[in-house]
């Protein structure tokens, strides 16, 4: 392992800590109290991946030869595993709380989940712990996987708190669900795939889709200074 991939380790820390700064100098927030809360959450909720992987090591022993199981693995064993484990606590819990009113207030905690999940997720994938060696460019996925889950903390936290507003809480989430997995799942795709042409295309529409969904739940924000 070289130092490039040492260097990877640091991405997802270095984004939390510009994103606590933020939140330190635009909202002056009296109490940490649910921001870390909202970082525990991610970080605990690595548990949801390596069990699902250790199941499906269990019943597969790795063997992933096919594209049937290679589908599966991707979409379900990583992809929804992981954006489950951020679904739960954003739901069972922030969703809960007074300062939670909407999408703009919900994808901050989104943020937060997502990154502090990347953080420790990076670090499996690195070692080995999870994923496949199928994976082609292993370092520009370590790399760029930190910024997919900002994207898919911004999906997440968008449809979710649009449920919150929209009293219809059940269908939001299950599409949030869906929708996050699928990206999630397409990310992983890329590199297991070796299209970089399909890593671009997907790497655009995320960008362009992350912007439109936080300009549109800046528009659902009555209160720019609500506390976090």
């Amino acid at each position: 392992m070289n130092a490039a991939t040492f260097v990877s380790f640091l991405i997802s820390p270095l984004i939390l800590v510009v994103t606590f700064i933020m939140i330190r100098y635009r909202y002056y927030p009296k109490n940490w109290n649910n921001i870390g809360k909202a970082a525990l959450s991610g970080l605990v909720g690595v548990l949801f991946l390596l069990i699902a992987d250790y199941i499906m090591e269990l019943i597969w022993h790795g063997n992933l030869f096919n594209l049937r199981r290679m589908t599966f693995y991707v979409f379900v064993i990583v992809a929804l595993s992981a954006e489950l484990g951020k679904l739960l606590p954003l739901r069972m819990y922030f969703y809960n709380k007074p300062g939670f009113k909407g999408p703009f207030e919900s994808i901050r905690y989104s943020i937060i989940i997502s990154l502090c999940y990347s953080m420790i997720a990076v670090l499996l994938f690195a070692f080995d712990i999870v994923g496949t060696d199928k994976i082609k460019a292993p370092l520009l996925f370590l790399y760029t996987y930190p910024f997919a889950n900002i994207f898919f903390g911004i999906v997440m936290g968008f449809f979710v708190g649009l449920g919150k507003m929209r009293k219809n809480i059940l269908i939001d989430e299950s599409v949030a669900l869906f929708i996050t997995s699928f990206f999630h799942g397409l990310f992983y795709f890329c590199f297991i795939s070796s299209d970089i042409r399909l890593f671009v295309v997907t790497t655009i529409g995320f960008i362009i889709i992350g912007i439109m969904l936080l300009v549109k739940s800046l528009s659902f924000v009555t209160d720019k200074d609500q506390a976090v």
